[in-house]
């Protein structure tokens, strides 16, 4: 049971005309609730709304952050908020589904529930990835599905050694390489063929994309380990060698690039409403465990 509910900060998927609308009924209902929804400029423009307007969303400090849209749009609000321990409540207004579980109708019909605290927040681990280039740090990202390296085309394979706390762990050979958390195991790790892993359990999930042996196979570790991935330095540079954290935020890599990757030390905070499980959405979104 969480405390009431007074400022909802409003991230919405604007290209999507049905999450506009669930966001203009939603704006409505929580005023006349007595909530104050709290959203950005260019929100409001296209919405029409008239209610509080703050750019920053972390400067206005809400106690819920509602979230119209699909898993990209989750993903993204979840690292603008997950540092002010902001609880996120996500409404299904995409192809998918799998983060922003809520269906709107459910969600509209149950405003006054939600701002009353009546509901469950799961934590969910994070990534803390960071670029280090000429052994100096560079860019530092906040990931809750993934920090992944690889290029774009796929026209050559890419030559990566990974160590693990201080221990020297493979040499992969490969399209690719992801590092997911166990939150990010049902996204693009799955795909390469990496576990399905319980969100609620610490680990952090390592799996090559199409490596060039068969005895690669991902690998499963504690969530404090310290990862360190190196680019081959005896390999030229690829123009299209990248890192990308949860699919939005990318930067080139070069020979002798390192990136670090360890447990965050902030957490994604989940408003669960009590209706489906793990399991439910297992079975829901991806035929897990069904019968043939």
């Amino acid at each position: 049971m969480g405390q009431p509910v007074e400022r909802v900060g409003i991230v919405t998927a604007l290209h999507k005309p049905r999450a506009q609308e669930a966001t203009r009924r939603a704006v409505s209902l929580l005023q006349q609730a007595g909530a104050t929804p709290v959203v950005s400029s260019p929100l409001a423009e296209a919405c029409s709304l008239d209610c509080d307007v703050c750019d920053d969303i972390v400067q206005a400090r809400p106690d819920l952050m509602l979230v119209m849209g699909g898993d990209g749009t989750f993903l993204a609000a979840a690292r603008m908020v997950a540092p002010i321990g902001t609880p996120l409540l996500g409404v299904d207004l995409g192809g998918f589904g799998f983060l922003a579980e809520e269906e709107p109708e459910r969600f509209l019909a149950e405003i006054e529930r939600v701002l009353s605290g009546e509901f469950e927040v799961e934590e969910r681990l994070m990534l803390r990835v960071r670029l280090r280039r000429s052994d100096e740090p560079r860019d530092t990202y906040l990931g809750l599905n993934d920090a992944v390296i690889a290029t774009g085309s796929f026209r050559r394979l890419v030559r990566l050694m990974l160590s693990v706390s201080g221990q020297h762990a493979a040499e992969f050979a490969a399209d690719g390489l992801i590092i997911a958390t166990p939150t990010g195991s049902t996204a693009y790790s799955l795909s390469a063929g990496g576990p399905v892993v319980d969100p609620n359990v610490e680990a952090i999930l390592i799996t090559a994309i199409c490596p060039h042996t068969l005895a690669t196979r991902p690998l499963v570790v504690r969530a404090d380990s310290e990862l360190r991935v190196t680019i081959d330095p005896s390999r030229a540079a690829q123009e299209d060698l990248a890192l990308t954290v949860d699919g939005q935020e990318t930067v080139k890599l070069l020979p002798r690039d390192e990136v670090e990757i360890s447990r965050a030390e902030c957490r994604t905070r989940i408003v669960r409403l009590g209706r489906r499980t793990f399991y439910d959405r297992l079975r829901g979104k991806l035929r897990w465990g069904g019968e043939r």
